[in-house]
């Protein structure tokens, strides 16, 4: 009997596509032998199919409790259809007549099966980690042979390896204030690798930061640093990240309802700045906008890297950010952002649900970004002095509350950015 094939294609190619993911997100086009398909299991609209040995690891270490899960592919159909899909399915693999590929595409809407929707989605997940049969969640162990490694937690985050601990985490409930009134900021430690290299200098602070308590007032679970919109603080030593890396933010806007919340972090010279940056600190107090990817990094002059959150671009889920509305449906308190350059400095942002809502190309003539006036250039070097400001501007600064900020010194990949981005949230949402 001849060779048979199935080919999936989710989404357009773009930045975001992967050959595995343990979630399904980024893998947008999936090819494997119908050989390896194991079984077919039918639900409401869909049916599902399992595939043996289609995982980028042909042999596993796994530790008592751990198992991989097989490769599934779910293709929906009309309601009613199931079954039939499932025999078509049958009839296409015992048959020598029927093609060698049967295709399903969500982007050209078309499929070799009569029963399947003429609006066609897939979903398709290709697992290069465990999972823990108990508690259903991935495992990110590095050795079957060794038991979770509590070394690599910091303040109760899992980094899973030395190699992807911070060099800056400032975490809110390790600042401490004065004994007495107006209670400011007496320090903040941190408890990255960087250790008090990095720690926050209290005494060049600008303006008076204090503590919020944990509750409803800020939104977060733990209590953190509260920065009005003429404060800022900084740190005792400049933190320079030159190639690529992976920074991570959570915090509690305290804004009006036509308000961007601030600059986050930035360099002294104000030539590095972000999250949300839309305007050039050289000729003007810098902007920021909501539902915006924007930063720019030292050494870079024009105008930011820009990318809107809340668009339809290939691979990216539409976020709108911040939502003040508390009759709304997506109404938030506790934002968590990860933003990762890779090593072609490219940039990807991701945001509490572990998504990826913006991505930004690098430029294609590198010796441009040597001039250092390419706008939207994503090369430069992270550079973070201050904390709630850049160039020392307040009137752009930041307003609300700072949970965390942390830096790691490499880019950690797509799924543990996802990963750590989930993380946090469940950490510090109220």
């Amino acid at each position: 009997m001849k060779r048979k094939y199935f080919l999936f294609r989710k989404e357009d190619l773009s930045l975001l596509s992967s050959s595995s993911s343990d979630t399904g997100k980024g893998l947008s086009v999936f090819g494997v032998s119908a050989d390896l398909m194991s079984y077919i299991t039918a639900i409401k609209g869909g049916v599902v199919l399992y595939f043996n040995n289609a995982t980028p690891y042909e042999e596993n270490s796994l530790t008592s409790g751990e198992s991989f899960e097989k490769t599934t592919v779910t293709v929906n159909c009309d309601e009613g259809k199931e079954v039939d899909l499932i025999e078509s399915i049958m009839n296409f693999l015992g048959s020598d007549n029927s093609p060698n590929i049967m295709r399903f595409d969500s982007v050209e809407q078309r499929s070799n099966m009569k029963e399947v929707k003429t609006s066609l989605s897939l979903g398709a997940s290709v697992k290069s980690h465990p999972i823990n049969r108990v508690t259903k969640k991935v495992s990110l162990q590095v050795d079957g042979g060794l038991t979770v490694d509590t070394s690599n937690v910091v303040n109760d985050i899992d980094f899973y390896s030395a190699s992807s601990k911070p060099i800056l985490d400032l975490e809110g409930e390790n600042a401490t204030y004065s004994a007495s009134s107006p209670f400011e900021m007496t320090a903040w430690a941190n408890s990255g690798t960087g250790g008090a290299t990095y720690d926050v200098d209290a005494a060049s602070a600008v303006g008076n930061i204090f503590n919020a308590v944990a509750g409803s007032t800020s939104g977060l679970s733990k209590n953190s640093p509260t920065f009005s919109q003429s404060t800022y603080t900084v740190l005792s030593n400049t933190l320079s990240v030159k190639d690529d890396y992976t920074l991570y933010v959570v915090y509690s806007p305290a804004i009006g309802s036509a308000e961007a919340h601030g600059t986050i972090y930035g360099s002294t010279s104000g030539e590095c700045a972000g999250l949300n940056i839309v305007s050039d600190y050289t000729t003007k107090a810098p902007e920021t906008s909501s539902s915006t990817l924007g930063v720019r990094h030292e050494g870079r002059t024009s105008s930011p890297a820009i990318a809107r959150t809340d668009s339809d671009d290939v691979g990216t889920v539409s976020y709108k950010y911040p939502i003040l509305d508390r009759e709304s449906p997506d109404y938030q308190r506790c934002y968590v952002f990860v933003i990762r350059r890779d090593k072609l400095n490219n940039l990807y942002m991701y945001n509490h649900r572990g998504d990826v809502v913006a991505t930004i190309d690098k430029k294609s003539d590198p010796k441009l970004s040597d001039l250092g006036t390419v706008v939207g250039d994503t090369t430069g070097l992270l550079t973070i002095d201050q904390i709630g400001s850049a160039g020392g501007n307040t009137a752009s600064s930041f307003k609300g509350w700072i949970a965390r900020l942390g830096v790691i010194e490499s880019d950690i990949g797509d799924d543990r950015c996802r990963n750590l981005a989930t993380q946090l949230f469940n950490l510090y949402k109220f």
